[in-house]
């Protein structure tokens, strides 16, 4: 995993919008390829949005990219390009929220401060809630930081980090306990609904189709055509209204654009 080679706080933010809710496998070579064209700060503060999309293409939820723009304009003008450290700061970006505030500022400036993700929370519904069912992330929380607190101040040679020591959660969570259906005992367990065929489906398909098009833009009647032929069940109309409302495309006269 290419983030974790490196402290900067861009390239990680990168990778931590990317990761929700979405593999790592199909993260790595979009990450790649988002920070080639996208190397810093300036140059995705800077793009405009069809090209954003463009490279964005194939990771889906396509907020996180316009997001992920909106905070790049923010740090440069609010911040002066320099990054904030504390993860209250950080929360109040556009689009991100406190977990992702939390492991930024973990993985960037090493912050004690613990978060959960889906392989965390699994770590510790493990260890310390064997029994118990519908356990709250606040019950977690608690030792979560009691055991870096431990980690961080015991009496070893070798000191362990925040940084490492969540990323040793991550894994084990993720390879050691992945066949176990453990999240099950959380109090926030959701399964994620199927995309086939979903509302967030013909969303992505709306997208695909502006982006394929001369300029990005399509009329109104064009997009009804290419979603009654995919077989949509969806008015056209709520999935376009949806995507307007995510500033994710505009209307201009009876067309749409990126």
């Amino acid at each position: 995993m290419p983030w974790r080679k490196t402290s900067d706080p861009y390239k990680i933010l990168v990778s931590e919008v990317m990761l929700q809710q979405t593999q790592v496998s199909r993260v790595v070579p979009k990450y790649r390829e988002f920070l080639k064209e996208f190397p810093t700060l300036k140059a995705v503060a800077e793009t405009s949005n069809a090209n954003l999309l463009r490279v964005w293409r194939g990771l889906g939820y396509w907020r996180r990219a316009r997001f992920l723009k909106a905070t790049a304009q923010t740090i440069l003008k609010k911040y002066k390009g320099v990054f904030p450290k504390e993860p209250e700061v950080l929360e109040r970006l556009p689009g991100i929220g406190r977990y992702t505030a939390r492991a930024l500022a973990c993985f960037a400036f090493n912050n004690p401060e613990t978060f959960i993700d889906t392989n965390i929370r699994r770590v510790y519904l493990h260890f310390f809630f064997p029994n118990r069912k519908n356990v709250s992330d606040k019950e977690i929380l608690k030792i979560a930081q009691k055991c870096l607190y431990s980690i961080s101040h015991g009496r070893r040679k070798e000191s362990i980090t925040a940084r490492e020591w969540h990323y040793a959660l991550f894994d084990y969570g993720a390879m050691a306990l992945k066949d176990k259906a453990i999240n099950k005992r959380s109090r926030h367990y959701a399964k994620q609904s199927r995309f086939e065929g979903s509302f967030r489906s013909f969303r992505t398909s709306i997208m695909r189709f502006l982006l394929d098009q001369p300029k990005q833009k399509a009329t109104t009647n064009k997009i009804k055509r290419m979603l009654r032929k995919g077989g949509s069940p969806y008015p056209s109309e709520k999935l376009l209204v949806s995507l307007e409302k995510d500033d994710l495309i505009k209307k201009q006269g009876v067309s749409y654009s990126l």
